[in-house]
């Protein structure tokens, strides 16, 4: 035994919920990040004024189709959520099992679908 305890060659393992994994996790999250910070300064500093306007206006339309295909999810929960509220409510114009049935394979019976 030594000044610091017992030694063992055995690697520490976390649970998935104790602090110490999660602090791990974050750690390495935040130094995985760092790293790919100064990979990208190195590369930035190598480019022109016109590829740095290039590069970052792709960065922008990559955020912004991103932020946008959110904004098209939370509207379609939205629409689903209102559909199903109305028809728990008995609202609304609503198929039966046969009509969808028939609906498919009839063109002329789809209400203008």
């Amino acid at each position: 035994m030594s000044a610091f305890g017992s030694v063992s060659n055995q690697p520490e393992v976390y649970e998935p919920t104790s602090t110490s994994y999660i602090k791990t996790k974050f750690v390495k999250k935040i130094m995985t990040a760092i790293l790919l910070d100064t990979e990208f300064m190195t590369y930035w500093s190598k480019l022109t004024l016109v590829e740095k306007e290039s590069l970052l206006s792709v960065a922008k339309n990559y955020v912004q189709r991103k932020e946008d295909d959110q904004d098209i999810e939370e509207l379609r929960r939205q629409l689903i959520n209102e559909e199903r509220k109305k028809y728990l409510k008995g609202e609304g114009k609503f198929h039966t099992w046969e009509e969808v049935k028939e609906m498919a394979v009839n063109k002329e019976k789809r209400d203008g679908i």
